[in-house]
């Protein structure tokens, strides 16, 4: 089994995603060092947060400080912490004292929006956060200062936490769901090119892959199949001119032999030299067949298998009977319709009754049977045919045994032939001991 390769896409994928999740890693270490080395003041999220959570609207609608037990921790802790507030409609709310330098910002808080004042030294007095507080009716506006940190790491792990939920996650699943679909989608076009290439049948020439449908780069690969396509189709060509050619030129002699043969006298070198002329004939035919024939839907005709193989068994059952074989036919009463050619059929059918003389060795019954769904059977009383066999035999020149008459060819060329039918042909046990060829035919529309 070939071991399969490893997916374009996934690599093209992968190449796309691991650089950037490497330059956004590359990214935070160089802003956590920056943070560390212009490390500033900041006041800690959390106790601006429990500052927004501590504000409420006063009873004589003012506003009020109703601390958490978090904040009058930091109350205690820092006692210069100072908190202003103050809404839109003038009502205002201060602990603590604030720095004078702060003093023009406050006077504007209910025009700031949210925001952070950084101090650059010790003991940074003018570090605050400015933020908005939504209440039902209204919003409030306050500052806090008074409790600054400078913690480099605290500031990195506030920063990485910023960025982490509203940055880096959302790129990273935004490209690990779309540079898989973007990859897969430009690789379409070469998914279709393969399936194509899958369906070509090497036996129809001109089949070509499309080179315009595919990337740039990958163009060289399809027009070089392409050109292996030409030459294995010059290959068949000359193959088949060389087959027809000898086909024809063995007429003659085989037409020669067999006049001679029948002005014999009856005796067993006669009926065996009878029956290989007949082979040879129906080999030369066949081969003749197959250029004639040669797949085309539009030479085959409205047939019925019934009579196809009537005809092809009286053909051959004179011959059948002189080498001391009886011959059987059974079909039902009424045609069975398929699309197909008659002489080609006829030259299966007696193929296939031939390759069974061969076997039965002058002892037996050859059964040929047609039923109503397309199929075709000969069954001989041989020896059959091993199951390691039954694939090899209709390989071309391939014998089950090497000291036997046949060419190899008869059973490679019946196979050709109903392929080309569309049909499909095999070996199996006969019934009663010996081999049985099953063809099956698709039957034509009513």
């Amino acid at each position: 089994m070939a071991r399969r390769g490893r997916s374009l896409a996934w690599q093209l994928t992968l190449r796309i995603v691991l650089p950037q999740g490497l330059i956004m890693m590359a990214g935070f270490l160089v802003l956590g060092y920056q943070i560390h080395h212009d490390s500033v003041s900041y006041v800690e999220p959390n106790l601006v947060d429990e500052v927004q959570a501590s504000l409420v609207p006063a009873s004589d609608g003012g506003i009020a400080l109703a601390p958490t037990e978090y904040l009058r921790k930091a109350l205690n802790k820092h006692p210069d912490l100072w908190i202003v507030a103050r809404d839109e409609a003038g009502h205002s709310y201060m602990h603590g004292t604030p720095p004078a330098s702060l003093a023009p910002l406050i006077d504007r808080l209910p025009h700031l929006a949210t925001s952070d004042i950084h101090g650059s030294s010790a003991p940074y007095t003018d570090t605050a956060a400015t933020r908005l507080v939504e209440w039902k009716f209204r919003r409030v506006h306050f500052m806090v200062g008074g409790a600054a940190t400078a913690s480099a790491g605290g500031l990195a792990t506030m920063v990485a936490d910023y960025l982490t939920w509203r940055l880096l996650l959302p790129t990273v699943l935004a490209t690990l769901i779309i540079v898989p679909i973007i990859v897969r989608r430009s690789m379409k076009s070469v998914r279709e090119v393969a399936r194509h290439a899958d369906a070509i049948d090497v036996e129809k020439r001109g089949a070509r892959l499309a080179d315009q449908i595919v990337p740039h780069e990958i163009q060289p690969l399809v027009r070089g199949f392409n050109a292996a396509l030409s030459r294995v189709s010059e290959g068949y060509d000359v193959r088949d001119r060389f087959l027809a050619s000898a086909a024809h030129e063995l007429r003659a002699p085989i037409a020669i032999l067999r006049a001679r043969i029948d002005a014999m006298d009856p005796s067993p070198e006669r009926t065996r030299l009878l029956g290989d002329t007949a082979r040879l004939w129906n080999i030369a035919e066949q081969l003749l067949d197959l250029q004639r024939f040669n797949g085309d839907a539009a030479a085959l005709q409205r047939l019925d298998l019934v009579a196809v193989t009537s005809s092809a068994v009286a053909d051959i059952a004179p011959l059948t009977l002189e080498s001391g074989n009886d011959i059987e036919f059974d079909a039902p009463k009424n045609p069975v319709w398929i699309h197909g050619d008659a002489l080609s059929l006829s030259r299966v059918i007696m193929n296939l009754v031939q390759n069974a003389m061969v076997h039965a060795e002058g002892q037996g019954t050859i059964s040929v049977a047609v039923n109503a769904d397309g199929h075709l059977t000969v069954s001989d009383h041989g020896g059959g045919v091993p199951p390691e066999e039954r694939d090899r035999i209709f390989e071309p020149f391939y014998r089950t045994r090497p000291s036997s008459n046949g060419t190899g060819l008869g059973l490679h060329l019946a196979r050709q032939v109903v392929e080309r039918h569309s049909g499909s042909i095999d070996v199996t046990d006969a019934e009663h001991g010996g081999a049985c060829f099953r063809v099956r035919l698709p039957l034509a529309p009513a």
